[in-house]
C-alpha cells in the first residue's frame, strides 16, 4: 500500500466517525442558508477531487511540484495523521455542540478548552495540516491547488461561524477571540 493510499484510508476513518457521531448533536436554532452550503460542500469535494482523483485533464494539474523523495512523503503522511489526530481530538472537545454546518444550538456552549485553547478552529486547522501533508506525498500542483480551495472554503465559513458566535456569546466571544487565534495558534 503507497502513503497517498494510507492517507486516503485515514480520511476515510475521520469521515465515518464524523457520520456516526453526528446523530448525536444538539438541535439548531438557527442555520446557515442552503446556498451557502451547498457551495461549500461542492467546493470541498472539488479539493478532494484534486487531491486524490484523476478527473481533471488538464496536464499541468499532473506536474511535479517538488522532489518526490521517500522522505518528502513520509512526512507528508505524518502530517496528515497529526493533523487528523487534532482535528479528531477537537471534536470530541466540541461534543453535542458540533455542527457540519454554520449553527447555533440549543444550550450552545462556548468550548475553550483542550485544542480550542490552541485555535479557535482546530478542526480546520487540522484538516488544513492533514491536506497539506497529502499533497506532499502527492507532490503535483493539483494538491496544493486543492489544498487553496479548502483554505478559502474554510476562510469564509470561519467567518461567518464568528458572526454567529458573536450573536450568542457577546463579550465572552470577544474575550476569548482577543486570546486565541483564529487557524495558527500564535500566529493566526
Amino acid at each position: 500500500m503507497n502513503i497517498l493510499t494510507t492517507e486516503k484510508y485515514l480520511w476515510l476513518v475521520i469521515a465515518i466517525y464524523w457520520l456516526i457521531t453526528s446523530q448525536s448533536v444538539k438541535k439548531s436554532v438557527k442555520k446557515q442558508g442552503g446556498w451557502q452550503r451547498i457551495v461549500y460542500i461542492v467546493t470541498i469535494m472539488f479539493a478532494f477531487s484534486l487531491l486524490f482523483g484523476n478527473h481533471f485533464h488538464f496536464p499541468f494539474l499532473y506536474r511535479r511540484i517538488l522532489p518526490q523523495y521517500e522522505l518528502w512523503k513520509i512526512t507528508g503522511l505524518v502530517f496528515c495523521a497529526i493533523g487528523l489526530i487534532l482535528a479528531l481530538l477537537a471534536r470530541i472537545y466540541l461534543g453535542r455542540n458540533w455542527s457540519a454546518r454554520v449553527t447555533i444550538k440549543v444550550d450552545h456552549e462556548l468550548v475553550q478548552s483542550g485544542p480550542y485553547g490552541l485555535t479557535r478552529n482546530p478542526i480546520y486547522t487540522g484538516f488544513i495540516l492533514a491536506f497539506c501533508g497529502c499533497s506532499m506525498s502527492l507532490g503535483m500542483v493539483k494538491g496544493y491547488f486543492g489544498v487553496f480551495l479548502l483554505l478559502v472554503s474554510l476562510l469564509i465559513k470561519i467567518s461567518k461561524e464568528e458572526k454567529f458566535m458573536q450573536e450568542v456569546f457577546g463579550d465572552k466571544w470577544l474575550a476569548y477571540r482577543s486570546r486565541v487565534k483564529r487557524l495558527i495558534p500564535f500566529i493566526y
